[in-house]
């Protein structure tokens, strides 16, 4: 399934412009995305991963709108942070289950 990215950007509200124009075709495999701190890695993921919008540009994965079909991505696309905000304190077993009730 190919990943194609037109011209997308992401602008927050405190001024950060995280994405300008980023237009990208990432076929189907396994790759890295590296950067330094504040490049626009995290902003990028979170956007393709339907957790936030874009303010311009578009998404599209197979021949899914990722911007627009954010519910059918949602059932192909799996993604896992580094930082994900789950307490510390609770084991895995634990969030699953809770996840899953």
């Amino acid at each position: 399934m190919q990943l194609i990215i037109k011209d997308l950007s992401k602008t927050y509200a405190n001024g950060v412009q995280a994405l300008k124009n980023v237009s990208l075709t990432i076929n189907q495999g396994m790759y890295g995305l590296l950067g330094p701190n504040g490049a626009g890695k995290s902003s990028l993921m979170r956007t393709i991963a339907t957790l936030q919008d874009a303010d311009t540009g578009s998404i599209t994965l197979g021949n899914l709108d990722v911007l627009k079909d954010k519910h059918d991505v949602r059932k192909v696309l799996g993604y896992l942070p580094q930082e994900f905000g789950v307490y510390p304190k609770v084991t895995a077993q634990t969030m699953l289950d809770h996840i899953a009730r």
